[in-house]
């Protein structure tokens, strides 16, 4: 996707299909072989055919977009700039839940997404917390502490979860924006180790 709006789908280097989405793209692309989803900075959602490039849905969330949107299976999650996370219906972008949490005076401004397993949705937010989300209502199922504020100032005190939560088996594991690596056990939220980088 680029900026101007443009999308297009690549096949071992052979361009299949160019469109147009008709509006600024701010995010990255989430796509699953079926559905490819791209949001504006406007918190525009657009969803289109991944065989065709055929518009095949459009909603709205509260603000900008700029994480790319993650597919998968029957649900297309988007987060906003405003630290909500919405849950869409891959089928026709009906909105399924909104799940909103309270941030601190100053947060980052980043592109920081999130990770859709089949069991969760896990996302790292500003004040170092990691949430696991269920995926059939947008409730929290737990959400543990990457790294906890220190320091005299508000800039030494961010400690936003600063990149999308990587999850490999029984793990979840996130960064916070000064560096501290944390990982956890994705059923429960029970710290499984971390360390200062």
């Amino acid at each position: 996707a680029a900026r101007d709006g443009t999308l297009a789908r690549f096949d071992a280097g052979r361009q299949v299909w160019r469109v147009s989405a008709g509006t600024v793209i701010s995010g990255g692309v989430g796509a699953d072989g079926k559905l490819v989803v791209v949001g504006s900075p406007k918190g525009e959602v657009l969803a289109f055919h991944a065989a065709d490039g055929s518009p095949a849905w459009q909603t709205r969330t509260s603000s900008e977009i700029l994480a790319a949107p993650a597919v998968s299976g029957d649900l297309v999650a988007v987060r906003s700039g405003d630290a909500r996370i919405f849950g869409f219906a891959a089928a026709d972008g009906k909105r399924r839940w909104v799940y909103q949490r309270s941030t601190p005076a100053l947060a980052l401004r980043s592109n920081v997404g999130v990770a859709l397993t089949d069991r969760a949705l896990y996302a790292g937010f500003p004040g170092g917390k990691l949430v696991a989300v269920a995926l059939n209502n947008g409730a929290a199922l737990w959400e543990s502490t990457v790294a906890l504020p220190h320091g005299s100032t508000e800039l030494e005190r961010i400690t936003d979860v600063a990149s999308d939560p990587v999850v490999l088996g029984r793990s979840v594991c996130a960064v916070a924006y000064q560096g501290r690596v944390a990982c956890f056990d994705a059923t429960n939220g029970s710290q499984q180790w971390t360390r200062d980088v």
